[in-house]
């Protein structure tokens, strides 16, 4: 029998998003990554489950994010794909990465430059909710504790670590990543930060140089 795979997408809701994350832009730039993660989740065919602040049960980040896991493999579902809301430069390549590691029994993680992470891709037979549960959740620790804990259990891949969009700093460091950002992300940075000189007269113009990368490294450094 074939083996069924859910994609959750864990976040919060736009309006939580702007109130929590508060930046310049942050409404549209959510609103634009609501929009992208719908289009992406859609072009994979999987069964999509959207958990914001809503529908997430529990007190802490920990449980929230256990008790959505639970409640999409409650469903019947061997194969679960998590993502969050923030990470641009996220595309469907990284979710056929998953794909491909779930259908070959292993687990894939995408880490973000926090020590976090923004894809995790697991078997239902690997997730413990205790364990999970008691891992360092909202630190720095939290992606080197998942790999603990899964390879002892099972093979992991690993796709390309990305950028996630916490405060201010994050938004204003996206355009050290422009060839790998879409052109809405690029207008949005543009309207919401004034000092940043780009010349350009229309989104086609935009895009050509976005593809060509010939304003990398005009933002402020990123501190990796």
């Amino acid at each position: 029998m074939k083996e069924r795979t859910g994609l959750l997408i864990f976040s919060r809701s736009i309006d939580a998003e702007c109130s929590h994350k508060d930046f310049e832009g942050n409404r549209l730039f959510f609103q634009s990554q609501e929009k992208r993660l719908k289009n992406l989740c859609s072009k994979t065919g999987l069964d999509t489950f959207s958990f914001d602040e809503h529908q997430q049960q529990g007190h802490t980040f920990g449980e929230r994010f256990c008790n959505s896991i639970s409640s999409v493999f409650s469903k019947g579902y061997d194969n679960l794909i998590i993502i969050g809301s923030d990470s641009p430069q996220l595309k469907f390549k990284h979710f056929q990465a998953s794909i491909d590691s779930l259908n070959n029994s292993k687990a894939c993680l995408g880490k973000s430059f926090d020590g976090g992470f923004y894809m995790l891709a697991i078997q239902k037979q690997h997730f413990n909710y205790s364990e999970f549960l008691n891992l360092s959740w909202t630190t720095s620790k939290i992606s080197s504790e998942v790999i603990q804990l899964l390879k002892t259990k099972v093979d992991i891949n690993f796709i390309p670590t990305l950028k996630d969009v916490d405060n201010t700093f994050d938004f204003l460091s996206l355009i050290n990543f422009s060839k790998q950002l879409y052109t809405d992300v690029i207008l949005i940075l543009k309207s919401a930060n004034k000092f940043f000189d780009f010349h350009f007269q229309n989104p086609s113009l935009l895009a050509e140089k976005i593809i060509s990368g010939s304003f990398l490294n005009k933002a402020p450094p990123c501190a990796f």
